[in-house]
């Protein structure tokens, strides 16, 4: 039986058999269990292995640092003979570009970055987020009860706009006279992981009427939600919109009850990357009202899946990939836990907006392609 098997090791690795493969994954700062671009990462790539561990024996290799220290952990797991690693994160794709000439046998896969002329072993995968920002940008612009919706970013850079940006395009094609307040947590890549100031940027949008906010922000995003799960409601609502009458049938938790009076309207965020719905169930009772509206689906489970898939199949191919609605790359989550928040003639009208994206019918700004 062929073997695969794949190195256990954070900074020092020592291997003393033979492997038919090794492969790794580098983590972007905000660390593996981010909940959202990191995680989201690792899930593609663990389910590959499991996947693959019916007829392999496989361990999984993984580094966490932080920008500093990337080309470290790639280096060092190149050097242990790595035929691929993942790395996700626009902040490594100057090391891999450069590592990846001092080790053509391993191949490398970078999410959300690009390097100008790759070689073979290099693999930069782009995804459309304007596009299922739109989506879910239109599912605000329709839902929101106060007219104002919220958007907090992380680091203040371009590929973050691009969210941004689709989002507002969405609100406004099922709103125009609403309002979009858009926030970054900062301009340095501890905005990946700071929490407490995109829960204070919430808080600030929250008080200027935002009843629904879209945070694509990695770890900090984590601040939004929490956010949005401890307030849980406010006054003044001004709009009647499908989300009047759902949210009015729903039971509601005790909590819920506990906290908002007469008159009051629940809150709700978006979350990103990562499926964050079953994030807003705060009384884990999926009968009861949800926070989480939807999350904006960026696959870059796929993306890892695919990778190790092709590494092992011999089918890896170097260059760029844009992963977009059409490729089924982004999109937005509808589960059990927010079904009885979206009525059916909505989700039926981001269908039909779905196929007109994926037709050219209706043309998404890429802010990165101004």
């Amino acid at each position: 039986m062929k073997k695969v098997l794949l190195l256990v090791a954070a900074l020092a690795f020592s291997v003393t058999f033979a492997q038919d493969f090794v492969m790794g994954i580098n983590f972007d700062a905000g660390g593996k269990f981010d909940g959202s671009f990191n995680e989201g990462t690792w899930n593609g790539f663990n389910k590959a292995i499991d996947e693959l561990s019916g007829d392999y024996d496989i361990e999984p290799l993984e580094f966490e640092g932080q920008p500093d220290t990337f080309a470290q952990g790639l280096r060092q797991m190149a050097n242990e003979g790595a035929d691929l690693i993942v790395a996700p994160g626009f902040s490594q794709a100057d090391a891999i570009h450069t590592i990846a000439a001092e080790f053509p046998d391993t191949n490398f896969v970078n999410l959300d970055g690009w390097a100008e002329s790759p070689a073979a072993n290099e693999l930069y995968v782009a995804f459309a987020e304007h596009q299922g920002s739109y989506l879910v940008g239109f599912l605000a612009g329709t839902m929101s009860q106060t007219g104002v919706v919220g958007f907090v970013g992380g680091m203040d850079i371009p590929l973050i706009h691009k969210f941004d940006l689709g989002y507002q395009e969405g609100v406004m094609a099922a709103c125009p006279d609403c309002t979009v307040i858009s926030n970054y947590v900062g301009v340095t890549p501890s905005a990946w992981n700071d929490p407490a100031k995109a829960k204070e940027l919430a808080t600030a949008q929250q008080a200027q009427g935002a009843d629904i906010i879209y945070a694509a922000a990695g770890a900090s995003g984590n601040g939004v939600i929490d956010f949005v799960n401890e307030t849980m409601c406010y006054m003044g609502a001004s709009r009647e919109t499908p989300l009047t009458a759902t949210s009015k049938v729903l039971p509601k938790s005790e909590a819920y009850k506990a906290k908002c009076g007469a008159g009051s309207q629940p809150l709700f965020f978006i979350g990103v990357d990562s499926n964050q719905n079953p994030r807003g169930d705060t009384d884990n009772n999926l009968r009861t009202l949800n926070h989480g509206l939807t999350s904006m689906l960026k696959r870059v489970d796929v993306a890892a899946y695919n990778a190790v898939n092709d590494v092992v199949n011999g089918e890896f191919q170097g260059g760029y990939l844009t992963l977009d609605l059409a490729a089924d790359g982004v999109g937005y989550a509808l589960d059990d836990y927010n079904k009885p928040l979206i009525p059916e003639a909505v989700v039926t009208d981001l269908a039909k907006i779905k196929e007109k994206i994926i037709s050219g019918a209706i043309m998404v700004t890429d802010y990165t392609a101004q």
